[in-house]
């Protein structure tokens, strides 16, 4: 089955059947009305894959969504052990500082 249409709906609607003695030629409508099988069947593979395609991306986003929200979560644990390293380095300084303070004023004085 190829993935190609044959019929669009202007040519569904202009179609003209040739009147045979008893009514239309039934071998002209069996063919036609196949074609428009072909293409409902076309139409339904094409909606098919459409839905899967569209299921296979909508898990893939939800599961993206998903890793955003952990990797947030752990931006965020990152930038607090961050903050606190920082503010415990700040206190080292200042510790080592007033430590050499100290020691400085004791040797001094000895």
């Amino acid at each position: 089955m190829d993935n190609k249409l044959q019929l669009s709906p202007t040519k569904i609607l202009n179609k003209e059947f040739k009147v045979d003695f008893k009514g239309y030629n039934a071998t002209e409508v069996d063919y036609f009305l196949d074609v428009v099988i072909e293409d409902y069947e076309t139409f339904k593979k094409l909606l098919n894959m459409a839905y899967e395609k569209i299921e296979t991306l909508n898990s893939r986003n939800q599961k993206l969504k998903e890793q955003i929200q952990n990797l947030e979560k752990e931006n965020a644990l990152i930038k607090d052990q961050y903050n606190q390293l920082e503010e415990n380095s700040t206190s080292n300084v200042d510790i080592l500082k007033r430590l050499s303070l100290l020691e400085r004023e004791v040797f001094k004085n000895r």
